[in-house]
Formats: structure tokens, C-alpha cells, sequence
């Protein structure tokens, strides 16, 4: 069980703890915000850089700490929010620390690729530790904070009850999921694939309208809008059924004419568009352009 208890009424959130962050970049600053507007204390952030320390604690109106250990006798819910690769350094430093008093302290990381065990030996040192993870692309943390109300929370839920967690978000608004631990490496690539890539096809896709002559200068703001459509189109429907184009439309030649573009302007990208294609064929559960997709130009 969690140290910690939460209470509700009129949707206002009794304060019963302080939350405090180690690491003060963009998610610990936005979630140090989003917190607060739900009615918890934010005691504060320490970070290896003072600049992002003081800025991250001026926003959320906290303490900028000048220790991990001064961070963490202050506060009663430690999020570690550094880089992953980080994690570990961090808990090494707090295992150094003199151990805490039974069901004084909750440890949590927010890192979508690693496991809750990276905090075993804070478990070990009488900590209690859970794992969050946000499903959410952060930008400028005023911003992402607005957007956090209805963002999902990864937890892990390893043979313990996690239901005071649960509560803590239930509390703020959030839904949770639970992710095994031993696929969560797995559910952090399908984030990666739907926020990170997305940019990177965009990007290509710019490449494209570049080379068709559109001016750079303009792409972004043109394409905005088909951008947006798409994701309205999302909204209420099945993925395939969002679909609009050639390879729906099953237009053979329209498909070809792509290829030879590409193959002879920016050959660079027909194995990203002849990927994409296949894919696009597999959602649809249409093959009627596998040939065009998988022959070699050379032989259309």
C-alpha cells in the first residue's frame, strides 16, 4: 500500500502530501504544473543544471533544491524524471542516503522504456516505488500541462496493489493502464513510432514537396491543413476506415507513376514510400496493388 490517502469532494483534492522532482526539464516541469492546478503542493525540483532547476521551480512557484538529499527529506513523492540513461546513476545516489521511515516516501520514475525493477534497491532500502509514464508528446511545458487532463498514465502493477496510485491520478482526472513489465520496452517503441516518427515522415514528406518545387519556406503551413484533416478524420472511426487515397482507392497507375517519381527524382525514398504502401495494403486488407508495391522498377 501506498504512504499516502486521498480524498475528494466537489472534485477538490484534499493536500496531504508534497511532490517533488528530481530532473527539472520539460515533463517534470509540465507535470509539476498540472499537479499544482489540481491542488497539491509541488515542494520542488533538483537537477544536475541550476538554470532548468530554478526555471522549472519559478513556474510551478516550488523550491529549487541544491541536493537530492535535502529534494527528498522535504518531500513525500519523488518523481525521478531525468533522462532514462540517468535512472540508475540516480538511484545510487539516493541508496546512499540514510533509508527512510516505513511508508514515509514514494519513489516513482517516469521512463516509458524501463521497468519498475530499476528501483529495487530503493525498494530494498525501505522506499516504497512505482512507475508512470504519461502518454503524451512533451513540447513547452505551459502548454503540455494544459493537455495533461486527459493524457493516460502507464503504470506497472507487479503482484502489488497499485490502487492508491490509481487514486492519485483518479484524483487528478487521469485514466491509468497497465503495461507487464517485460513488454514495456515494447509499449515505449509504439510511442516512439506514433510521436516520434510521425515528425520524422513529415519530414520526409516535406523533402517531397520540396523537390516538386513547392518553397520550403511555405510546405509547413500549406500542409497543415491536410495534416489536421487527417486527424479529424480519426476521430469516431476504425484506423482503415480513416484512409483516403490511391492505394485505397486501389488507383494502380496513379501508385506507379509515385514509384517512378520517386525512383528517378529521390530514390532515397521509395523504400520508405513502398513500406508505407505495403502497410497501408495490410490495414485494408486489400492486396489488389501488391504487384505494383513489390515488383522492382525495373521491371514494371
Amino acid at each position: 500500500m501506498l504512504f499516502c490517502t486521498f480524498a475528494s469532494q466537489n472534485s477538490d483534492v484534499k493536500l496531504v502530501m508534497k511532490i517533488a522532482f528530481i530532473g527539472a526539464g520539460q515533463v517534470s516541469t509540465a507535470l509539476g504544473l498540472y499537479f499544482k492546478n489540481n491542488g497539491f503542493e509541488i515542494g520542488g525540483y533538483y537537477s544536475r543544471s541550476c538554470k532548468s532547476t530554478e526555471r522549472a521551480a519559478r513556474l510551478t512557484h516550488s523550491h529549487p533544491y541544491a541536493s537530492a538529499g535535502e529534494l527528498i527529506n522535504d518531500n513525500q513523492m519523488i518523481w525521478i524524471t531525468t533522462p532514462d540513461d540517468q535512472i540508475e546513476a540516480v538511484v545510487r545516489q539516493i541508496t546512499l542516503l540514510p533509508p527512510p521511515r516505513k511508508d514515509e516516501k514514494l519513489v516513482l520514475h517516469a521512463s516509458g522504456a524501463y521497468p519498475l525493477s530499476i528501483l529495487n534497491p530503493l525498494k530494498e532500502n525501505g522506499y516504497q516505488t512505482a512507475c508512470a509514464h504519461p502518454l503524451l508528446a512533451f513540447g513547452d511545458p505551459v502548454v503540455a500541462q494544459e493537455k495533461l487532463g486527459n493524457v493516460w498514465f502507464a503504470i506497472e502493477k507487479p503482484g502489488e496493489d497499485n490502487g492508491q496510485l490509481t487514486g492519485f491520478f483518479k484524483a487528478c482526472g487521469n485514466q491509468t493502464f497497465t503495461v507487464d513489465p517485460g513488454k514495456k520496452s515494447l509499449y515505449h517503441a509504439a510511442a516512439c513510432v506514433l510521436s516520434n516518427y510521425l515528425v520524422t515522415l513529415l519530414d520526409a514528406s516535406f523533402a517531397i514537396f520540396e523537390k516538386s518545387g513547392m518553397p520550403r519556406d511555405n510546405i509547413q503551413e500549406a500542409a497543415r491543413p491536410l495534416l489536421e484533416s487527417v486527424i479529424l478524420n480519426l476521430k469516431g472511426k476504425d484506423l482503415k476506415d480513416a484512409l483516403t487515397g490511391p492505394i485505397k482507392r486501389g488507383d494502380k497507375n496513379t501508385v506507379r507513376m509515385h514509384l517512378e517519381s520517386l525512383n528517378a527524382l529521390m530514390p532515397e525514398m521509395t523504400a520508405l514510400y513502398t513500406l508505407m504502401g505495403r502497410k497501408t495494403m495490410q490495414l485494408l486488407g486489400d492486396y489488389s496493388l501488391e504487384e505494383v508495391l513489390n515488383t522492382p522498377l525495373s521491371k514494371q
